[in-house]
């Protein structure tokens, strides 16, 4: 089975999976009682890093999910749970 997907869809689904990344950061942040540049300062990031990913303003490639996954104490997978 072979799928097309739409310029259209893709970024659609991509703006869906940010919003959704970002409120799972943001969820497991809080939970660790962490603010923005305390999680920025642990992943060597700039302050507004976190708030960009936390907003759905920003990419996030796979070795930043890693770096945020081990600052929030958790596996990579966790904070793609929703």
């Amino acid at each position: 089975m072979f799928f097309v997907i739409s310029t259209y869809m893709a970024k659609k689904m991509s703006k869906v999976f940010h919003k959704k990344f970002g409120k799972r950061v943001r969820e497991l942040r809080k939970e660790r009682g962490m603010t923005q540049e305390q999680l920025s300062l642990e992943i060597l990031a700039d302050n507004s890093y976190i708030a960009n990913i936390e907003n759905a303003h920003r990419d996030i490639p796979l070795s930043r999910i890693r770096l945020i996954a081990k600052a929030l104490g958790v596996e990579p997978y966790e904070l793609l749970k929703f």
